[in-house]
């Protein structure tokens, strides 16, 4: 089963913290590039006999298979009248609920060959940009970039980074925390923005295992960041690089229990656990691409 954007995204979707509007113009273009990426093979069934298929054409069946539904639904090409069962041209075009268009272009880009991924990926990106629509997708997920969901570039520039040096378990706590941080799970939010600066600075050093002290001292030792000013090391490692870490030590329910009482995460410090986090991951990733291509 896939991780699909209406699963990662229902709790946001359900209480309307986050929408979903695609223009026509939009989906054709969308409609198009699968079109343009589209793979065709051949299946071969119980008895042995081999059908013509491709990407595009088995869609429809993994989509259903993944959302449990019978058909895939789409308004009429006149606008009006309730939603009926639609081939997948339809559904991409008139689809009666925009967050599964989302859903059927990860399971599009999940089934083709891995040396397309990439290109499809920067063409859905361009069509998002050019229209001006605040969605990416990045490793075939797709995730708003708008100000309901981060605050600045630095998230978006950090996923970028993240994906650029490969630290492809940073990648995975960072998106955690950010869809943990727009559905309200703001213990899991800080929990894993802390994770993914700890898996980061693992990255840059190389290991698989350390003590998260000893992760913070290692990277300092290693000589990627400059000592800007007196005591600027000492200091940005105790007070700056520690930041997430200490917000969930210290946080009840977060890195310890929380004790008899239930204790309940303020949104905003979840919010700022997640800004700091791409703050730092932006940093030392930018601080140790510097540092290999001085080598």
């Amino acid at each position: 089963m896939a991780w699909l954007f209406s699963k990662r995204c229902k709790s946001a979707l359900e209480a309307k913290k986050m929408k979903v509007s695609i223009p026509l113009p939009v989906r054709y273009r969308i409609l198009r590039t699968m079109q343009n990426y589209d793979e065709n093979y051949y299946v071969t069934d119980n008895t042995g006999f081999n059908s013509p298929s491709s990407t595009l054409e088995d869609l429809p069946s993994v989509l259903k298979t993944e959302l449990g539904c019978k058909d895939l639904l789409a308004f009429p090409e006149s606008g009006q009248g309730e939603a009926v069962p639609s081939n997948i041209d339809g559904f991409i075009l008139r689809g009666n609920y925009p967050p599964l268009l989302f859903d059927a272009t990860e399971l599009f880009y999940n089934n083709i060959s891995v040396e397309k991924k990439e290109s499809f990926q920067k063409t859905f990106n361009g069509i998002m940009e050019e229209s001006n629509l605040s969605w990416r997708m990045a490793e075939g997920q797709i995730f708003p970039v708008d100000s309901t969901y981060i605050d600045t570039n630095v998230l978006r520039k950090t996923h970028e980074l993240l994906n650029q040096v490969k630290f492809h378990g940073a990648l995975e706590e960072f998106e955690k925390a950010r869809v943990s941080l727009i559905n309200g799970e703001y213990k899991d939010a800080v929990d894993n923005a802390n994770m993914a600066v700890e898996s980061t600075i693992k990255g840059i050093l190389k290991i698989e295992k350390a003590k998260p002290g000893e992760l913070f001292r290692k990277v300092i030792e290693v000589g990627i960041i400059p000592d800007y000013f007196s005591g600027f090391l000492k200091a940005f490692e105790t007070n700056i690089l520690r930041c997430t870490a200490i917000i969930r030590n210290e946080e009840l329910g977060v890195g310890h229990g929380q004790g008899a009482k239930v204790n309940k995460i303020p949104p905003p410090l979840a919010d700022l656990a997640v800004n700091l986090s791409a703050v730092l991951i932006n940093f030392l990733i930018k601080q140790y691409v510097s540092s290999e291509k001085s080598k």
